[in-house]
């Protein structure tokens, strides 16, 4: 397959929008199941932010994998702007 015509298959809109779509959802994903557990932390009034401290290391993974699968996605929408004109 030709390297032109892969990127136009990847730059395609459904493509590029599924990916943003499913990156909103795993970073949306770690704050849905730790809702539970924020809701009992309440503002200390220290300039420390609580919700930081606490994090399994499974939501930082998550949401780092949600932000690189949205990255991807802008990064494939700019790709479709040039393919266009080949």
């Amino acid at each position: 397959m030709d390297p032109i015509e892969l990127l136009k298959l990847l730059s395609a809109k459904p493509v590029v929008v599924g990916i943003a779509v499913i990156g909103a959802l795993f970073t949306c994903l770690p704050y849905v199941f730790s809702k539970k557990g924020l809701e009992g932390e309440k503002f200390s009034g220290d300039a420390r932010d609580t919700q930081t401290d606490n994090k399994p290391p499974w939501v930082q993974l998550v949401n780092k994998f949600g932000y690189g699968l949205m990255g991807v996605s802008v990064f494939l929408f700019i790709v479709a702007g040039f393919v266009v004109d080949l």
